[in-house]
């Protein structure tokens, strides 16, 4: 049935003029041909009329414009109408049609303006002719885009994409990312998108839209780099076809046609996103530059400035900037030779604050003095890249002066009286005062017995034997405690030594997880579980690697290809079920966390 779009009463030339404008289709879709037709009664054409005038807007395309005389039949409403005294009869009209192509827009919108000149005059048939355009059924129900904050950045810099999301009104669901990587030159903190809220688009009630920030990366090295395509499949509705069935009733068969649209799965895909990388300027690059790019802070300060030998002191950096995604490079520090230190401590945390991921890093570094004195330590000086001003900055904390003293603790007694024989308490030890004494007197000394000789224990063939079995002990004794205490003070055995422990809680993080049907923080689990017991079996800090950079540092370490595309396989494959819209079913997580535990087995003798 034809949509009639407006009853014009505008025109001046007629009083019982019935002209009208209506579209040949129940259903126009975007960047398709269809016909805007002015329909005028024969007997209600003005005599002095000249030319129609339609001014397209909103991309709509006027291709040409035909008018023939035409027998217009009454539809249902005409007769329905006539029941209640209207007209309903046939009558002959002047139709003329506007041949037009919709804009690829969706929605309702306003195609244009129709004037007619009719006694020398222009007259308005409509200024505002609104045209509802939709998809159409062959075309994607589902419209997906990538966009950057910026097109062109510094190597380092931070920058973020945004994912559109554009469902039309033959969508039907059933949304699944196949493939959301953003390649291998980029450092990336990717967002939770599990719960994007789609809202419905003004004039297109059937449409909706959704957009969020998908993640925030930093390039790895300059030149044009390339974001892949992110990839989807969906269910949309397909066209509508005419299916013709054949049935018997009665003895008699006879055919009846139908209008049917099956649902079909499909897919779609964002453009590839190009980014244009540039290096960072030569003039005025500091020394000690920290390779960071970016709005930084930089504070650094000691907890004390006098204290005693035997005491520690406390070295507390603090450093902040919105440039690479968990990634802070470490100052460069003093000569520290005067002191006895320990591995510092390092914690980073990332947080998104406005439109960037914020980084910050907190090292402690604990000292002790090796002797008392005054000791001069120069300032600590941390510089960075800052690309709005598009220059280096630098900030610096320090000098300080430290004062050590002598410590008043009492030294160690480095002998101690043996034990008397019988009672069991210890002999006092002889004073100054006592040994003056002792010279100043004679005192007889009693002829050694053949009995005391024959008591004195060295003397004994079970005392040199005894003596001689303890001596292996003693050795086996000293060799395990000098191991032990190398081993604690190397940081790698003892990260290496601590790494299945670690993973195991990983792993029952990861289980707890799956039965409170937490995907989010089950891929979590695997992802941080996997990348840690790496770090802690080699002592290097896979966390912030890009994936080229690990597969080449496996590889030096002697791991098999295959074993490394498939840790590479399963941390993309973790970061893109945890940030994806969609998530794996109970099943497939048991499954994932069983070829995980196995995979890591495999990878007990990393060195």
């Amino acid at each position: 049935m034809k949509r009639f779009l407006l009853l014009c009463l505008g025109l001046t030339a007629f009083v019982n003029a019935k002209p009208s404008l209506q579209v040949d289709s129940d259903r126009i879709e975007a960047g398709q041909t269809f016909n805007l037709q002015f329909i005028v009664p024969i007997q209600e054409l003005p005599q002095n009329r000249g030319a129609l005038r339609l001014e397209t807007r909103n991309n709509f395309k006027l291709l040409g414009l035909d008018s023939a005389d035409q027998v217009m039949r009454p539809d249902m409403d005409d007769i329905f109408n006539s029941f209640f005294g209207g007209g309903g009869r046939a009558y002959k009209a002047r139709v003329y049609s506007f041949k037009i192509k919709a804009p690829k827009k969706t929605g309702t919108q306003d195609l244009g303006t129709l004037t007619w000149m009719i006694n020398g005059e222009a007259n308005t048939i409509s200024s505002k002719i609104p045209v509802s355009v939709q998809r159409s059924y062959n075309d994607d129900a589902l419209a997906v885009s990538l966009t950057p904050s910026k097109k062109s950045i510094y190597e380092g810099e931070q920058f973020s994409v945004t994912l559109s999301l554009h469902t039309f009104e033959h969508f039907q669901g059933g949304l699944q990312a196949t493939d959301m990587s953003t390649g291998n030159d980029f450092i990336v903190h990717r967002n939770d998108l599990s719960n994007l809220d789609f809202k419905p688009v003004e004039g297109a009630r059937r449409e909706m839209k959704a957009s969020a920030k998908y993640a925030w990366l930093s390039p790895t090295k300059s030149g044009t780099l390339q974001i892949p395509s992110f990839k989807f499949k969906y269910t949309k509705l397909g066209e509508p076809k005419i299916v013709e069935e054949k049935k018997q009733m009665g003895g008699m068969s006879f055919s009846s046609r139908s209008v049917k649209q099956e649902s079909i799965e499909t897919e779609t895909s964002t453009a590839p996103l190009s980014i244009t990388v540039l290096p960072l300027p030569t003039e005025g690059k500091p020394a000690d530059f920290s390779g960071m790019v970016g709005n930084y802070s930089f504070s650094a300060n000691f907890d004390r400035t006098n204290l005693k030998v035997g005491e520690a002191l406390t070295l507390a950096i603090s450093i902040k900037g919105d440039g690479t995604p968990g990634t802070i490079t470490d100052p460069k520090l003093p000569d520290f030779s005067e002191f006895r230190s320990v591995p510092p401590e390092n914690s980073i945390n990332k947080k998104v604050k406005g439109n960037k991921v914020i980084t910050s890093k907190d090292i402690k570094v604990f000292l002790y003095p090796k002797k008392k004195g005054t000791f001069e330590i120069p300032a600590i000086t941390y510089s960075w890249f800052n690309p709005a001003k598009k220059k280096y900055e630098a900030a610096s904390a320090g000098p300080w002066t430290i004062e050590v003293e002598k410590s008043d603790a009492p030294a160690e007694p480095v002998y101690q009286a043996p034990i008397s024989a019988g009672t069991g308490t210890s002999a006092p030890v002889v004073q100054k005062q006592e040994i003056e004494f002792l010279g100043s007197d004679i005192r007889f000394i009693h002829p050694i017995t053949d009995k005391s000789e024959s008591s004195a224990p060295h003397r004994s063939v079970l005392f040199w034997v005894l003596f001689a079995a303890a001596i292996p002990f003693y050795l086996i004794a000293n060799f395990a405690i000098t191991r032990n205490r190398k081993r604690n003070s190397n940081t790698a055995l003892v990260r290496k030594g601590k790494a299945n422990k670690l993973l195991k809680e990983k792993f029952a993080n990861a289980r707890t997880a799956l039965k409170n049907g937490d995907g989010k923080a089950f891929f979590a689990a695997l992802e941080n579980g996997l990348i840690d017991y790496l770090s802690n079996l080699t002592n290097v800090e896979f966390k912030g690697m890009t994936r080229p950079q690990m597969k080449q540092e496996l590889s030096k370490r002697g791991v098999k290809e295959e074993t490394i595309e498939a840790i590479n396989s399963w941390l993309e494959k973790c970061s893109f079920v945890r940030f994806a819209p969609v998530t794996a079913s109970t099943e497939e997580q048991s499954q994932m966390l069983a070829d995980v535990e196995k995979l890591c087995e495999s990878l007990e003798k990393l060195k």
